[in-house]
């Protein structure tokens, strides 16, 4: 009887979401082009900020975001050939070093999926 109870106890415990402080490498495509920046973010209770960079080319971009549960979220703008384009990118962490989601693309309407792991 006591065991049945400890797991019960167990059972009622919230889970405790994971940290998304640190470097992230995603990698994700929209329409068959490559987005591969590598975010460095920060997380203060449910609020994300950091930046995101893809290349040494590029100046780092700015993000915000917010984090619920396992359920994340976060965007940024960047420029490409004259227009800005801002690149939400939604998913839902499967471990404390892994996400997967969606990309959407703004004012393209175009979307994709990527994965992103913690380094």
């Amino acid at each position: 009887m006591k065991t049945i109870m400890f797991f019960l106890l167990l059972s009622a415990v919230p889970a405790v979401a994971a940290d998304m402080t640190g470097v992230w490498n995603v990698d994700g495509s929209v329409e068959d082009h490559p987005v591969t920046p590598v975010c460095t973010l920060k997380q203060a209770g449910a609020k994300l900020t950091g930046s995101c960079k893809f290349d040494e080319e590029h100046a780092a971009s700015d993000v915000a975001g917010e984090v619920k549960g396992k359920e994340v979220s976060w965007k940024f703008t960047v420029e490409y050939q004259g227009t800005q384009y801002t690149l939400t990118f939604t998913g839902t962490m499967d471990s404390d070093r892994s996400i997967k989601g969606s990309i959407s693309v703004d004012p393209s309407g175009s979307d994709g999926d990527f994965t992103a792991k913690k380094q």
